[in-house]
Order: structure tokens, then C-alpha cells, then sequence
């Protein structure tokens, strides 16, 4: 039994700090172990006398976690200059915290495709594609010294990402997140699966939460959701240019 091999395996290895294809243990791997991570977790925690809250399975089972990749654009040739030329990296963010060079601005954007579309900027660089991994930039310190700017989708999901990014980056500023954006764009709109449960985010503005909380009460229709691929390109780029 593949189960009871990988438990009998772990409680004689408690900290090989190995990824999980490497276990060498017939019929086991990555896919197989992360459709049942909960249930490994807790009988390994259960199995150590362990206590699993705050922990993830990689902690519990000693095991190497994968690296949280990010993927960053540089958009001014010349700071790519300062990493070989590379204009699209993907890295740990760790080794993106890293970096040293004169960038002035940083985007985040919610979804990967706006980020590839973005043109060359002149002291800019944008991350993409984070979703709710946002917390991953509160790594990268020097975001807290140059001018943030967040934009997501329309949605009640894309504004609790705001809120959760600003939590790490208090002067993260948003754009075309709000009403005149939402009402311009209407034949646009599609309808959000499933809104995020908070009635309200503390770190939005007012102008922002006004807008969730139309979203919330379905002030515009029913689940709206505009994405932010949608809007017309001219429109976003003439917006970006004029920060």
C-alpha cells in the first residue's frame, strides 16, 4: 500500500529535505502526494506528535518546497543592461529581491496576458500573472522606495488582491479600478462564478470600496465582472503613459 510505504518511509527520514519525486518509494510522486496532502500532513503531524496548524506538508514531512517562481518584464532596454539584457525573467523571488538596479516603476498586474502586453517604459518594470500571490512581493524590499501601481480585474476577487498586496506595499496605488472604468466598459462585462466573501476590505480607498460594495450588492447587474484584458488597449496604455 503506497500510503502506508510513504508514512513507514517518513517516520524513519524526518528531515531529508528531498523533493517529493525523489522519495525512493515504489509508486510514488509529486501528483499522486498532492492530491492527498491533507491527509498525508495530518497523519505524519499525528505520527510526530506534531501540531500541523501553520504548517504546510513540506514542513511536517521535512521535505524541500518547490521555489515560488515570479514572473517580472523589464520594460526600459537600458535597465536591462544591468541584467545581461534579459528583458523577461522568470526567478525565485528571492533572487528577484535581489536585484540591484535604478527602477523607478513598478506595475502589478492581475493576469499574465496584460502584463505581455505591455510596451517599453522608461524606468518600469511589471510582475504578472500573481493572483492572490501577491504576498510573495513583500520579499522584494525594494518595492517599499519606488512608485507602486496595482491593476486587476473588476471584480470582487481582483479588488480583495489590492487589499491583500496592501497589506506589504501601504502606498500601492490602483488604476482603472473604479466606477467610470466599470460603466464605460458594460458590453464587456461578464459574470463573476463566485464573489469574495468579505463585506468589506480595509485597505481599500473610498472610491475603491464604493465600488466593491456595488459589486457585493449587485448595484450594476447580477455578479459583474469586467476583466481587465477586455478594455481596449489605447485607452489602458494612454492611462499608463500618464503616471
Amino acid at each position: 500500500m503506497r500510503l502506508e510505504s510513504l508514512l513507514v518511509w517518513l517516520n524513519e527520514h524526518p528531515c531529508t529535505y528531498l523533493y517529493p519525486r525523489q522519495l525512493p518509494i515504489t509508486g510514488i510522486d509529486s501528483k499522486w502526494m498532492e492530491n492527498r496532502r491533507g491527509l498525508i500532513s495530518d497523519l505524519v503531524a499525528t505520527l510526530r506528535e506534531m501540531d500541523p496548524v501553520g504548517k504546510d506538508i513540506f514542513q511536517i514531512c521535512g521535505l524541500r518546497p518547490f521555489p515560488h517562481l515570479v514572473r517580472m518584464r523589464i520594460l526600459d532596454p537600458l535597465l536591462r543592461e544591468y541584467v545581461g539584457g534579459l528583458g523577461d525573467i522568470t526567478a525565485p523571488i528571492e533572487e528577484i529581491a535581489n536585484l540591484a538596479f535604478p527602477v523607478q516603476y513598478v506595475y502589478v498586474v492581475e493576469n499574465l496576458q496584460t502584463g505581455l502586453a505591455f510596451d517599453e517604459l522608461s524606468n518600469a518594470v511589471v510582475f504578472m500573472g500573481l493572483g492572490y500571490g501577491v504576498d510573495q512581493l513583500a520579499q522584494v524590499k525594494w518595492l517599499n522606495d519606488i512608485s507602486c501601481i496595482y491593476w486587476g480585474d473588476i471584480d470582487t476577487h481582483g479588488f480583495a488582491i489590492l487589499n491583500r498586496a496592501r497589506t506589504y506595499l501601504p502606498r500601492l496605488k490602483s488604476i482603472l479600478m473604479n466606477q467610470k472604468t466599470l460603466l464605460s466598459n458594460k458590453e464587456l462585462w461578464v459574470e463573476e462564478k463566485q464573489q469574495h466573501s468579505a463585506e468589506a476590505l480595509s485597505n481599500l480607498t473610498d472610491d475603491e470600496q464604493f465600488v466593491y460594495y456595488g459589486l457585493k450588492r449587485n448595484q450594476w447587474g447580477f455578479n459583474v465582472r469586467l476583466e481587465q484584458e477586455r478594455i481596449a488597449w489605447s485607452k489602458v496604455w494612454t492611462e499608463v503613459q500618464s503616471i
